[in-house]
């Protein structure tokens, strides 16, 4: 790879200094602090919160934290410099630069170690793509937390920087204590309420200087950015709560979807009917759960039909009779194609229904915001509703299964749904007619975003979607699948 000269007239503390180094330090006790020194050898113009935070880093001993809002500029403006400043200030010492993904070390944090060290007149370097060796004789290491022995064997003036640290699982820092770092830095967005990095912003804070970020603190954040995703949302939406003001995302107890006051509140106060498209979706049957035909006319749910039916031929001729019924073209009808609904699109297809193959598990249209693409219809439900945007029929079923679905918050922050699994283990039963209801209440415009999208693989969608009803030898004969 290719190398870089460069020479720097800064100089190591005493204080940290390795035994045997002979450099004899020049500078004072503040230009040799990492907010100070960033300002002054990187150029860079710091806000106050990030000259809080490096402040703390340059005390011997510090483990700190940092949890931002999204865009905040953490890799750029904190973690960046701070690696080069420590190597720098600290001849002989290791800097690793480590997150649960390698994509955020190699694409993120090392371009930006790159550029920030070109602008360092007078030091030496050989640098390739994540290891950077000084003359001084300090290193700079970056890799993925995926493998915690590669962090054996790194002793003495070790530093180590946690990006994303939400996605790291808490074995790593076991790796990280048995080193014995003299500093770490662990920040991140937040995510949910579990893992490491939680607990480090609440049991374990005392071990910590910790700071939070909100976007209101970011000026290059535009006021007017703010204040769109916050009408968007809603102020209390787990996503606004997490991208603009830096908190975890409630994923127990009540961290539902859609509250009850929610939708309540949207019943009492139905809007004005708006609106003559016409919009059907299906929720496809298994294992003694409910097939259920819901409609939209506009804004208003012209329709919500639920029934049990075990033989799924006997099902299809049931849908197709209400698609009939209701007047329907197969361009205007959307069917989940998750386990069981696959074949039974195909099915429908043969009897002259070609109706539109929605994988609700696949990818979301947002996918840095949503897990899937069922947890994004979902969420757009519950903020239409949330509004008093649609008419919802008196349907005490559909309004149980619509309150009663909890957010769950993976490691890497997305939004997600918890599982029908989960929910029947709580004593709820699979909310088909809530699926039906936020399928067809998903904006109208999905429909060519629908039509353009690649029907999912036969293969792919069993093997993703089946898991809960690989024992039931009956549904699958049914089916045509293999049941040895």
């Amino acid at each position: 790879m290719g190398k870089t000269k460069t020479k720097t007239n800064a100089k190591p503390r005493q204080s940290e200094k390795p035994a045997g180094s002979k450099t004899a330090t020049r500078v004072s006790s503040r230009d040799a602090d990492c907010d100070v020194f960033t300002e002054k050898y990187f150029g860079l113009k710091l806000y106050d919160w990030q000259k809080k935070v490096l402040l703390d880093l340059s005390k011997p001993g510090a483990r700190v934290a940092l949890k931002a809002a999204n865009g905040s500029g953490k890799t750029a403006m904190i973690a960046a410099p701070a690696a080069l400043w420590y190597a720098l200030i600290y001849p002989g010492s290791i800097v690793i630069t480590t997150s649960g993904v390698y994509r955020q070390v190699k694409e993120q944090l090392w371009p930006q170690i790159r550029a920030l060290a070109s602008k360092v007149a007078g030091l030496g370097m050989q640098i390739n793509q994540t290891d950077l060796t000084m003359d001084n004789g300090s290193r700079i290491l970056g890799f993925a937390t995926d493998q915690p022995g590669r962090f054996e064997g790194f002793h003495g003036n070790v530093f180590i920087i946690l990006d994303e640290c939400k996605s790291i699982q808490e074995d790593l820092f076991e790796a990280v204590a048995r080193i014995q770092p003299n500093r770490i830095l662990a920040m991140s967005s937040p995510g949910g309420t579990t893992g490491k990095f939680y607990k480090i912003f609440s049991k374990e804070q005392k071990w910590w200087q910790i700071h939070t970020v909100t976007a209101f603190e970011c000026p290059h954040i535009k006021q007017a950015w703010i204040d769109e995703q916050i009408e968007m949302w809603g102020r209390e939406h787990p996503l606004i709560q997490s991208m603009i003001f830096g908190q975890f995302q409630e994923t127990s107890g009540e961290g539902l979807v859609i509250p009850w006051e929610s939708l309540q509140q949207c019943l009492d106060n139905p809007p004005i009917k708006d609106g003559h498209e016409v919009v059907a979706a299906c929720d496809f049957a298994a294992a003694g759960d409910e097939s259920v035909f819901c409609m939209r006319v506009g804004n208003r749910i012209a329709k919500l039909i639920a029934w049990r039916e075990a033989n799924t031929m006997a099902g299809c001729a049931r849908f197709a009779l209400e698609f009939e019924k209701a007047g329907l073209k197969p361009e205007q009808i959307f069917g989940d194609a998750g386990g069981l609904g696959l074949p039974m699109c195909h099915q429908l297809a043969e009897m002259g229904w070609p109706i539109h193959q929605v994988n609700l598990g696949g990818r979301a249209q947002e996918p840095d915001r949503y897990q899937n693409r069922g947890t994004e219809m979902w969420f757009n439900a519950a903020r239409q509703i949330d509004r008093m945007e649609a008419i919802l029929p008196d349907d005490e079923i559909l309004h149980s299964q619509l309150t009663t679905r909890r957010v769950a918050t993976g490691k890497t922050g997305k939004l997600n749904l918890e599982s029908k699994k989960e929910m029947k283990a709580r004593g709820f039963s699979s909310p088909d007619r809530g699926d039906a209801l936020v399928m067809c209440l998903a904006s109208y415009s999905d429909q060519y975003a629908w039509q353009r999208r690649t029907q999912p693989d036969l293969n792919e969608v069993l093997e993703a979607g089946m898991g809960e009803w690989t024992g039931d030898t009956k549904l699958r004969e049914s089916m045509g699948l293999n049941t040895g």
